[in-house]
C-alpha cells in the first residue's frame, strides 16, 4: 500500500468537491466511464431500511485504469492522460480531459474507493484507491492482486456524507441525465447507461428529433463559424434548456431555452467548435456573454424559433384531421369565404390550446368535445373578446350542466344567450352607479340636472318601465305634441307653440312613448319626466310645474280628442311633507298626485330610491340566476366607461378616481 499526494492547493480541491449538485456529480462520473470505453454503465443506489439513500455505487465494463497510471491519474490535476488525447483508447470521442471528475465524487459521500478490474499479462488484476473528504490531498492505494472478475471496468463507491441524496431519486433526476447523454447515446447506439434499475433511453420519451446547420455564420469579430443544432422534444415533462456542447456534442453548459414555444417540452443542444474553445480557456461565462457567443445563440434561438413554428402547424394539422375522423370538429367543407376561413384558422389556434393546457379535454367523451367545440365556433363568431372567460366557465361547467347549456343551444344561440346576460350585468351596474350618482354625499352635490343627470338617464329608458321604446329628451312641449300628433296621424298640422296658463313655452325633460301597432282603445302612452337634480327637494312649485305641464296638454284643441293616455312624474331624492302627504291620499297608488280618468292623465311624484328598487326587483330572478352582484367599482366603471362625458368631474379627473370620502 502506498500513499498518493495531490500537487494542487487543498482550497482548489473543496471547491472541486462541493461545486456540483449530486446529478452533476453523477453525470460526471458517468462521463469517466465512458472516456474508459464502457459499453454498460450501472448506477446504483444504496438505502438504508427507512429507505433512504445513504451512498451511490457507479461501475462499469470499460478497460479500467492499470496499476501503474493509478499514482499519475491522482497525483497531478490537470495531468490526466486525457489531457493530450481526442479519443478513447476504443477510439471514441472523449469527454473530460483534465482529470476533475474524479474529486466530484465528493459531493456525493466523504468517504470514496476506486476499485480497478484490468488485464495484465493476459489474466485479470485489482486494486484500490481510497479517499477521504478530509484529506482530499491524500489517497491510498493497494497493491494490485488477483481479480475476482474476468473481465474489467471500475466499481466507484460513495458514502458516508451528511449531505442529502433525495435529489437523486425520481422521475425528474432519470429525465435531466436522459437529456445529458441524449446526443452521446444517439451516437453510440451499443452503449447502455442503467440508472437505478432502468435503463436511460432518450428514444423512448422522445416524440420529435430535428437536427439543423447554423452557419457558415459571419461574426461581427471577422471569424466566420460553423455550429450545429439539435431539437428533441419531449413526452414526458422537464425544465426547457439550451445545453451549450463543443463540436463532438458534450455538454459544457446548460442555460434557459430563452424562446416561446406553448405546449412543447424540448431540450435543444448548440454545438460548436467556438463553445468548445471558450470552455478551455474559461470564457464560456454566460453572465458576461462572450460578443462571439451571444451572436451564436441569437442565431440559435431564431433556428428554434422557426422550428417550433413550424411544428406548431403540423401539429394543429394533424389534430384537425383526428378531429375531423372523430367527427367532433364543427366545420364541414371548405370555408364559404375570407371570413370564415380566418375564423377557422382562429378556431384551430385556440382549439390546439384547449387540447394542451386542459389535461383531461382529450380522454373526455366525444359529445363534450363535440359540444365544447361548437360552444368555442360560436363564441369566435358572435362574441372574440370574451372567447377566454366563455371558454373558462363554460368547460368548468359540470357534465350535467354542459348538458343543459347544449339543449339550451339547440333552440337559441349562443349570441343570444350572451346578449341577454350583458343587459341584465350592464343594468345591476347601472343601477349601482346611478345610487352614486344620487345618493353619495359628496358626488350628489356635484350632479345637475341637465348636464349630467338628465343625459345619462336619457340613455336608460328602461328604469320606467320596459314598454317605452322612443324617448325624446329635452324639447319645449310644442315638439312634444308635435311628435305625437305625427305618430297618432292626426291631420291637424298646426304647429303653434303649447302655451301654459301663464303663457310660457313648456320645456319638459324626458318624454317616452308606447305605441301598440293594433287597434283598440288606448293605443299609444306617452310618459313625461321632470327630473330633479339630487339636492332639490320636489316641492309644491315643482308639483305644480309638473301640473301645468298636464294641463296645457288638456287644454290644447289638437290634443283634446286624440286616444292617447298621458302620464307625468316628477323625480327626484325626496319630496317636501305637503307633496308627500297629497300623494299618500287613500283611495289612490302610493305616489299619485293627480289623475282625470276620462281624460286619461296621471300625475306622479317618484324618488330615486323607489325607480332603483323596482328595477331591481325586476331583475332580482336573472341576477341569481348569473350569480351576479354589482359593487360601487363595476357601477363606476360601467358609468365611465359608457357616459364618461357626462358625469362629475370628481368622478372623471383620473383614471383610478373613486367615489370620494364622505
Amino acid at each position: 500500500m502506498q500513499t498518493i499526494e495531490v500537487h494542487v492547493e487543498r482550497d482548489h480541491l473543496e471547491r472541486l468537491a462541493v461545486s456540483k449538485s449530486p446529478v452533476a456529480s453523477v453525470a460526471e462520473l458517468i462521463w469517466n466511464c465512458l472516456d474508459a470505453d464502457a459499453t454498460v454503465v450501472h448506477v446504483r443506489l444504496e438505502r438504508n431500511s427507512l429507505g433512504g439513500i445513504e451512498g451511490v455505487t457507479l461501475d462499469d465494463n470499460g478497460h479500467g485504469l492499470p496499476h501503474e497510471n493509478g499514482e499519475a491519474a491522482f497525483a497531478n490535476l490537470g495531468g490526466s492522460w486525457k489531457r493530450d488525447s481526442s479519443r478513447t483508447l476504443g477510439g471514441r470521442i472523449l469527454h473530460g480531459k483534465q482529470g476533475k471528475g474524479r474529486f466530484q465524487a465528493f459531493a456525493l459521500g466523504n468517504s470514496v474507493t476506486w476499485t480497478s478490474h484490468y488485464q495484465v499479462g493476459g489474466a485479470a488484476a485489482e486494486y484500490t484507491i481510497e479517499g477521504t473528504r478530509s484529506q482530499l490531498h491524500r489517497f491510498t492505494i493497494t497493491d494490485p492482486k488477483a481479480s475476482t472478475l474476468s473481465g474489467s471496468g471500475m466499481v466507484v463507491r460513495a458514502s458516508g456524507g451528511n449531505r442529502s441524496l433525495s435529489s437523486l431519486e425520481g422521475q425528474r433526476v432519470r429525465q435531466l441525465l436522459t437529456e445529458e447523454f441524449a446526443l452521446y447515446l444517439r451516437q453510440y447506439a451499443g452503449v447502455r447507461i442503467i440508472y437505478d434499475g432502468q435503463s436511460l433511453d432518450p428514444s423512448s420519451v422522445e416524440d420529435n428529433v430535428a437536427d439543423y446547420s447554423i452557419g457558415p455564420l459571419a461574426l461581427r469579430s471577422g471569424r466566420h463559424i460553423e455550429a450545429e443544432l439539435t431539437v428533441v422534444e419531449w413526452s414526458v415533462p422537464t425544465e426547457r434548456a439550451l445545453f451549450l456542447c463543443d463540436e463532438n456534442g458534450f455538454t459544457l453548459s446548460r442555460v434557459q431555452a430563452g424562446i416561446q414555444a406553448p405546449g412543447f417540452v424540448f431540450t435543444s443542444y448548440l454545438k460548436s467548435a467556438l463553445i468548445g474553445e471558450l470552455g478551455e480557456t474559461g470564457d464560456l461565462v454566460l453572465e458576461e456573454l462572450h460578443p462571439d457567443l451571444r451572436e451564436l445563440m441569437d442565431a440559435a434561438k431564431k433556428r428554434m424559433r422557426e422550428h417550433f413554428s413550424r411544428r406548431a402547424a403540423e401539429r394543429a394539422t394533424s389534430l384537425v384531421d383526428q378531429w375531423k375522423q372523430e367527427e367532433v370538429y364543427p366545420y364541414t367543407g371548405s370555408p364559404t369565404g375570407p371570413i370564415e376561413e380566418a375564423e377557422r384558422q382562429v378556431f384551430d389556434v385556440i382549439a390546439l390550446n384547449v387540447h394542451e393546457y386542459l389535461p383531461d379535454f382529450h380522454v373526455s367523451s366525444m359529445e363534450n368535445r363535440r359540444f365544447s367545440f361548437r360552444l368555442l365556433r360560436a363564441a369566435i363568431e358572435t362574441s372574440p373578446e370574451a372567447v377566454q372567460s366563455i371558454l373558462r366557465d363554460v368547460l368548468n361547467l359540470s357534465a350535467a350542466k354542459q348538458e343543459e347549456l347544449a339543449d339550451l343551444l339547440e333552440r337559441t344561440s349562443l349570441e343570444a344567450i350572451i346578449n341577454a346576460s350583458r343587459i341584465v350585468t350592464d343594468r345591476l351596474d347601472f343601477l349601482r352607479g346611478l345610487e352614486i350618482l344620487v345618493f353619495d354625499p359628496e358626488v350628489k352635490k356635484k350632479t345637475l340636472e341637465r348636464r349630467h343627470l338628465h343625459k345619462i338617464v336619457a340613455q336608460h329608458t328602461w328604469l320606467f318601465g320596459e314598454e317605452f321604446n322612443l324617448t325624446l329628451s329635452d324639447k319645449g312641449l310644442t315638439n312634444v305634441l308635435r311628435k305625437h300628433l305625427t305618430r297618432a296621424d292626426v291631420e291637424i298640422l298646426d304647429d303653434g307653440p303649447v302655451l301654459r296658463e301663464n303663457g310660457s313655452t313648456g320645456i319638459v325633460d324626458l318624454m317616452l312613448s308606447r305605441v301598440v301597432p293594433h287597434a283598440g282603445s288606448d293605443p299609444n302612452k306617452h310618459l313625461v319626466v321632470e327630473l330633479k337634480r339630487p339636492t332639490e327637494k320636489i316641492g309644491n312649485t315643482e308639483a305644480s310645474q309638473v301640473k301645468d305641464y298636464a294641463t296645457a296638454i288638456v287644454r290644447d284643441e289638437r290634443f283634446r280628442d286624440t286616444e292617447t293616455s298621458w302620464e307625468f312624474w316628477a323625480v327626484g331624492n325626496e319630496m317636501s311633507e305637503s307633496v308627500r302627504l297629497e300623494a299618500s291620499q287613500s283611495g289612490r297608488q302610493q305616489g299619485l298626485l293627480w289623475e282625470l280618468e276620462d281624460r286619461r292623465f296621471r300625475i306622479w311624484v317618484k324618488t330615486w330610491s323607489q325607480i332603483i328598487e323596482g328595477c331591481r326587483k325586476r331583475l332580482q330572478f336573472f341576477r341569481q340566476r348569473l350569480n351576479y352582484v354589482a359593487d360601487e367599482n363595476s357601477g363606476l366603471e360601467y358609468l365611465r366607461r359608457t357616459h364618461e362625458k357626462y358625469l362629475p368631474k370628481c368622478l372623471t379627473e383620473s383614471p383610478s378616481a373613486q367615489i370620494p370620502p364622505h
